[in-house]
């Protein structure tokens, strides 16, 4: 990423530091229509029950014991018992009428419990869920199943209980190591806690371990994130996601009073802790996935990127595609049959319609919201646009897309893409500012009402 340097970075940050979207789908999740839409979903789930395909659930499990303040997930803070209850009774309410609603007995093909902190459950908790999902749902035993855990909480009993269960990937997250850092945010996570959840996973055989880590935190810099780098590597977990931290103290709480403007780095501080975590990882021999992946190069993720089959979704960068994507728990999000869901984000409402779920956000996309997902996600999971393998035959895409023509030439005049005949690449660079190239085919920007979003650096 040397080419970088050659250029006047410290303009290209003021240049593109703006407001801009993540991309884990398109349409963005904020200009959904909200509303009460169980008669469209229920009508959704029929007529996806039709379709000869498996399903991947993702399963939201919102309690937490402590309040990590850089957090911008759907989260409790609870220690009520009975609250928990009625939360895994809800579950397996919108469990059966999911089921009903699809009409026939559908193959559970990927599972993925996130949260908050799955783990905050007890392992019986745990298997009652797993039991939940067998009773509802044919189970492929060569299926994908997933989880999040927090090495604060994460006990051995429960890695090796969830493994019993089927689980052969699970996600830690690790932040940055640094205790200055992880007072600043909450989260007092020592290195030997997650070292030890890492070789329990290790030694139970758990097939892919991931770490999640996040830079432009409070009080990070270069010279300790490096640190941090350093003692993630030696570890060699198969997966990284580093994910660049959002501010957001417009939406949450814990932002606007916990974390101090002052204590953030600057966007040019921050840049500088991308690159410093991109060359780090590829010196290690991971192959960089996207815009903030890392994998080994026998893994998935890796193999998938250099067949061209690799996928992203709201849980990031992924190899399987095809299935029908259904969310179960508060807030959780559906995508299935070109159309998005969203369950209720108050906890309250969703266990009150949990036997008759009625998202609070749905969109239905038409053929030209499917093309632009289509072209955005080919720039996010492989770097380049090629025009060919859009629209079909006769298909011109250059004119379709010629109202973005004008940013990228500017693109191209900044060292960002490059231009070529019959498609568009992204220069080293350019993957630095990857959120912002996408922008061009976001119709939806262009609205007066735009939503704001986390800096793009």
């Amino acid at each position: 990423m040397q080419s970088v340097f050659e250029q006047d970075l410290e303009r290209l940050v003021k240049q593109y530091d703006q407001p801009g979207p993540r991309y884990t789908s398109y349409p963005t999740v904020p200009v959904w229509p909200q509303g009460s839409f169980g008669r469209e979903y229920a009508e959704a789930l029929e007529a996806e029950g039709t379709k000869d395909r498996g399903i991947s659930i993702y399963l939201h499990i919102p309690f937490c014991r402590t309040l990590c303040t850089f957090c911008g997930c759907n989260k409790v803070i609870t220690r009520d018992a009975e609250l928990v209850e009625r939360y895994l009774k809800a579950l397996e309410q919108e469990m059966a009428a999911v089921a009903k609603g699809l009409g026939q007995r559908k193959t559970l093909s990927q599972l993925h419990l996130g949260g908050g902190t799955p783990t905050f459950l007890s392992l019986d908790q745990l298997t009652r869920l797993t039991e939940m999902l067998k009773h509802h749902f044919e189970i492929d035993l060569e299926g994908e199943w997933a989880l999040e855990a927090n090495p604060r909480v994460t006990t051995a009993e429960q890695l090796e209980g969830l493994f019993d269960l089927g689980f052969r990937r699970v996600s830690f997250g690790i932040q940055d190591i640094d205790p200055e850092v992880q007072r600043a945010i909450n989260r007092n996570q020592t290195s030997t806690q997650s070292e030890e959840a890492f070789s329990v996973s290790k030694k139970l055989g758990y097939q892919s371990i991931n770490f999640d880590l996040v830079y432009g935190l409070p009080l990070q810099t270069r010279v300790k994130f490096r640190k941090t780098l350093d003692t993630v590597s030696k570890m060699r977990p198969d997966r990284l996601a580093v994910y660049s931290f959002a501010h957001l103290p417009w939406m949450f709480k814990a932002h606007e009073r916990a974390l101090r403007e002052q204590d953030l780095p600057t966007a040019q501080e921050k840049i500088g802790l991308y690159l410093d975590t991109v060359r780090h990882f590829t010196k290690e021999g991971y192959v960089m996935i996207g815009m903030d992946h890392f994998a080994l190069p026998g893994d998935e993720l890796a193999l998938a990127l250099e067949k061209r089959t690799l996928h992203r979704n709201f849980m990031g960068y992924t190899t399987l595609h095809g299935l029908a994507q259904i969310g179960l728990g508060v807030s959780a999000i559906s995508d299935f049959g070109d159309s998005y869901w969203q369950n209720p984000k108050e906890l309250d409402d969703y266990l009150e319609q949990a036997s008759d779920p009625k998202p609070q956000r749905g969109m239905k996309l038409d053929e030209d919201d499917r093309l632009r997902r289509q072209v955005i996600e080919g720039l996010m999971c492989h770097g380049e646009i090629r025009f060919d393998e859009f629209g079909g035959n006769g298909f011109d895409f250059q004119e379709y897309f010629k109202d973005t023509r004008e940013a990228f030439e500017g693109f191209e005049a900044d060292g960002l893409v490059r231009l070529d005949p019959d498609c568009i690449k992204l220069t080293d660079s350019g993957r630095l500012f990857m959120r912002n190239l996408a922008m061009p085919f976001d119709r939806y920007l262009q609205s007066t009402s735009t939503p704001r979003f986390s800096r793009t650096v």
